[in-house]
Parts: structure tokens; sequence; C-alpha cells
């Protein structure tokens, strides 16, 4: 007996660890994270949001090598302590571990920006995101305006700074130093009208 509703539609309430609420949340059609040992429902995203998680995506699949990167987009789970979270595009380095649920290497992670979410990705997102090891890059992208924070690991201090840049005009570009490639925000924001 796992503990969990035979009806694996209803939600379950009590508090999980990540181990169970990977297993939980396979097969289901909305999307969840788990924060504080509970699980929270996501939002569905517009097609602006989906539209440059696509293009972020694509892009750094493009920049970089496959046989070295693996780049995902809100499929693949990040523990980050206690805590499971879908990041709408992340890259990590590529391993053997293609049937895993989740990782705890990304090098990168980018947040898409909602109105329901525009406070956790650049605070509560942001912070928990900053405390991985691995990571060396978090990026917050605005849907409404070619606009991206970017936070990115100092190399000689190996810490984030507290504020992130903010990159802002379609002429502009994101230097993605721990990778070596620049994203351009005109690619980024290519076909999306300013609010």
């Amino acid at each position: 007996m796992t503990g969990f509703a035979d009806n694996k539609q209803q939600d379950y309430e009590a508090p999980l660890d990540k181990a169970a609420f990977l297993d939980w949340v396979q097969g289901r059609e909305s999307r969840f994270e788990l924060k504080g040992g509970r699980i929270v429902m996501m939002t569905g995203g517009s097609k602006n949001h989906a539209r440059i998680t696509g293009r972020i995506a694509q892009l750094l699949a493009n920049a970089l090598d496959a046989e070295q990167w693996a780049v995902t987009s809100a499929d693949l789970a990040v523990e980050i302590g206690p805590d499971v979270r879908y990041p709408d595009v992340l890259v990590e380095p590529l391993d053997d571990q293609g049937d895993a649920l989740s990782t705890s290497n990304p090098v990168l992670i980018a947040e898409v920006l909602s109105p329901s979410s525009a406070g956790t990705g650049m605070n509560e997102k942001a912070a928990e995101c900053t405390s991985l090891t691995s990571l060396q890059t978090y990026l917050v992208v605005s849907q409404k305006a070619p606009i991206v924070w970017v936070w990115q690991r100092d190399p000689a201090s190996g810490t984030f700074p507290r504020h992130p840049v903010e990159i802002a005009g379609r002429d502009k570009a994101i230097e993605i130093a721990a990778l070596g490639i620049t994203l351009p925000l005109a690619e980024i924001f290519r076909g999306i009208a300013s609010a």
C-alpha cells in the first residue's frame, strides 16, 4: 500500500518527500511542484509564455554541444533541498540517467514570468535556485517585453550577486559565460509584440 488514493486524479493532501512526490506526479495531466512537503498546482501558461520558453530551449539546444549538454523544458524536475520544482527551461551536463525523473545538477535555469509567478520567480525561486551548487546562471524572462533578469555566479568568489543584472531591448543579448554562449533577445522575442 502506497498511501495514495486509488483514484490517481485525486489530489494527495498529506505531506510528501521528494521520492513520493515524483512517484505521485507521474502520469498527471496538470503541472505540480512540491513546496514545503505540500503539492502545489501550477497554472497553465499563455501563448507568449509557451513561445518564449520554446525559443529559449531551442536557442540553447542549437548553441550547445548535444554530446555534452542536455536542454529540457518544463518536464524535468529539479530537486532543491526538500522541494521539487519544474523550471521552464534547464541545462544540465549530459549523463546516462535518461530514465531519471529529476536532477539536482542544473547549470542554467530559466523561468518565464507570468502574472501569478512574478514574485515567486524573482524572489523565492531565485533564492532557491541560486542555492544549488551546480547552478551557474539563473534567468527570469518577461513575457510582455524584451527584458531578462540575469543572475550569474562569479567565477572568482563562487557566489551570485544579491540583485540581478537587467538586460532590456531587442538589440541586447545575454552572455552566458559558464556555457560560452550568447542568447540574443531579438531571437527570444521574435514575433512577440511588446505590451
